[in-house]
């Protein structure tokens, strides 16, 4: 099944529903139904783990499980009726052959059965971001293709809850989000989006908007920016060098996954870039502010910090620091 909508249309309200219709197991019965989503905050927002955690897939080649790792999914799968994977316009004809392979693994009496015999329900919305390093799932011309027609009852949502109210206002930024949705957007929407501009908002407007997440078109402009909220919280600045251990690629100055260089300072905003305990929250995107940059005994900028420790508003798990539970040490990574 297949159970699409535009943004607000309640569809992470619809999954929770779901999951409680599911979870109607007497005791000591496992719950029938697993929740997927392709990223980590995908996954906190809705209480899931990610699709590559919970069905053993690795991010780079995939080889069929055996022995101890086969029997461990087997286990752990073997209650499971049901799979809903939400965000599904992340799915790409790769990924939707791996959850199929593993999934005839998992269930080794209905391996000849798409996706062992599993009922599954995709949620989310196609025109939303494409899948990472692949096609979408709709545009392949492969076995995944056969998989993706397999999805024969199709729901649509079509009720926006989020951005409610009747006045012309309102009815505008609707229609100005449902055009943009569709890539038809009008020149009475950027009219519309034009009142909004530096020059038409007041000192305090700009100042409440000041310390928002903002969007670039580039990553230099997103640099400087940056680099002007940082000055302007007028305290001291530690640069972190990174360590280069082997030099494999001469080209590793012009590699962005993990930057040279890292500017820290105290009350600066920081996004985690990792999936380090989904269940908690410390998920790649998650935001938070620094609190303390803690160094080894005889060290000082511009080395590595020991730790960085990082206030996490989203952060739901055991208190590292009693007096300041959501505040969690953050280590460099390789």
């Amino acid at each position: 099944m297949i159970v699409q909508g535009t943004a607000g249309t309640g569809k992470s309200f619809l999954i929770d529903c779901i999951r409680k219709e599911l979870n109607i197991s007497p005791p000591m019965t496992a719950n029938p139904l697993l929740v997927l989503a392709p990223t980590g905050v995908a996954a906190f927002n809705i209480q899931a783990t990610t699709i590559h955690a919970g069905l053993r897939i690795p991010i780079r080649e995939m080889h069929p499980l055996t022995g101890q790792s086969l029997m461990t999914l087997q286990e752990q799968l073997k209650h499971i009726k049901y799979i809903l994977i939400d965000e599904m316009s992340f799915l790409g004809p790769k990924l939707l052959l791996k959850i199929d392979n593993r999934l005839r693994q998992a269930f080794p009496n209905k391996q000849h059965d798409n996706f062992g015999g599993v009922s599954m329900i995709l949620v989310g919305d196609l025109a939303q971001l494409p899948p990472v390093i692949d096609k979408p799932i709709y545009a392949s011309h492969s076995t995944a293709l056969s998989l993706w027609h397999s999805f024969t009852i199709v729901i649509t949502l079509d009720t926006i809850f989020r951005q409610q109210g009747a006045s012309i206002r309102q009815q505008q930024f609707r229609a100005l989000l449902h055009n943009l949705r569709n890539a038809q957007a009008l020149q009475h929407d950027w009219q519309f989006l034009m009142c909004q501009t530096n020059a038409t908002l007041t000192i305090q407007q700009k100042k409440d908007f000041n310390s928002s997440i903002h969007l670039f078109a580039t990553n230099e402009s997103a640099r400087l920016h940056n680099r002007k909220m940082l000055k302007e919280l007028n305290l001291p600045v530690a640069l972190s060098l990174a360590k280069i251990a082997k030099q494999t690629n001469t080209e590793y100055d012009t590699n962005e996954q993990l930057p040279l260089e890292v500017l820290l300072s105290i009350d600066q905003q920081v996004m985690l870039i990792a999936n380090l305990w989904i269940k908690v929250g410390l998920v790649n995107g998650a935001i938070g502010l620094i609190k303390q940059i803690v160094y080894e005994n005889n060290t000082k900028p511009p080395n590595l910090p020991k730790y960085v420790v990082v206030q996490f508003n989203d952060y739901n798990g055991p208190p590292w620091d009693i007096a300041h539970p959501k505040d969690i040490p953050i280590l460099p990574i390789t």
